[in-house]
């Protein structure tokens, strides 16, 4: 999936970190998608993405050889690949310390940011639909249609969006060069005006950022989106309605933890190897 479209009056703001940055130079672009720097020298991304030469805040970083590690479900019933993967970059981007990962569920109705690298919003567009059709029959109409959105163009740029959860669990099953199952959350692209944000192409690896209190956490990876019988492409054409699915971080953050623990994780395992220290040097002065 590329940049998420919003709904302000033009589309083409939001494109610098917003002034609440739940991590916006944290998210970069991967073989025309999006990825997700978590710190250590680690991206975490789609599946259908790939790894690939990672490009942050306009520097490009390679992958280093052989490092994906595939995420996998626990849940009994569910295919054992997601549509998640990490990988490890051969350098290290200066400056950045480790995202936090969210511990908890997302919550119904909880606001979020998201944040894309793909494409840029086109004209708006109504069309009349025949829902009497299987599937329904979509027109382009001057005015006055029972649908309406967006075209996108070619071009694409980072931008960032908000929106709220529509949908705090669910599964959502994909075929990327075979069906994977995906615990999910969902938002929906409504009508209101401002920075009202949907996943378009080139958004999957993108980040979704909700908070703990006062403090952002990454709580999704965008994946896919959905919309209505016979519509037009929702990858290309994002209409009021559609829905976008992004990985419930929440779920997978004890694999993820496992390769990148958090700073808290570090700090613990220092403290205790000072803490073995010092008993082994009080037991040699004895």
């Amino acid at each position: 999936m590329q940049a998420v479209v919003i709904n302000s009056v033009t589309g083409v703001g939001n494109t610098n970190a917003p002034i609440d940055d739940p991590g916006w130079n944290y998210v970069g672009y991967l073989n025309g998608a999006s990825g997700i720097y978590l710190g250590s020298g680690w991206v975490l991304t789609a599946s259908h993405v790939g790894p690939g030469n990672f490009t942050l805040s306009g520097i490009s970083y390679a992958p280093l050889s052989n490092s994906t590690v595939q995420i996998t479900n626990t849940t009994p019933g569910k295919t054992t690949n997601t549509d998640l993967i990490m990988f490890q970059l051969a350098s290290t981007p200066a400056g950045l310390g480790q995202l936090t990962l969210a511990s908890a569920h997302p919550t119904l109705g909880g606001p979020v940011t998201m944040i894309g690298a793909g494409r840029d919003r086109g004209a708006f567009t109504e069309w009349s639909v025949n829902q009497a059709t299987t599937p329904w029959t979509w027109t382009e109409v001057s005015s006055a249609g029972n649908a309406a959105g967006y075209q996108t163009l070619s071009s694409n740029t980072m931008r960032w969006g908000t929106n709220s959860i529509t949908n705090a669990s669910l599964w959502v099953s994909v075929d990327v060069g075979g069906p994977r199952d995906v615990r999910s959350f969902a938002t929906l692209f409504d009508t209101i005006v401002g920075d009202e944000a949907q996943a378009v192409l080139g958004d999957s690896g993108g980040a979704v950022f909700q908070k703990n209190g006062s403090a952002w956490e990454l709580g999704g990876v965008i994946f896919t989106v959905a919309g209505f019988s016979g519509q037009p492409s929702a990858a290309t054409t994002p209409i009021y309605g559609n829905a976008t699915y992004s990985a419930d971080l929440s779920y997978y953050a004890p694999q993820i933890l496992s390769v990148v623990p958090e700073p808290s994780t570090y700090a613990l395992l220092a403290l205790a190897a000072a803490g073995l220290g010092a008993h082994v040097l009080r037991r040699r002065r004895k």
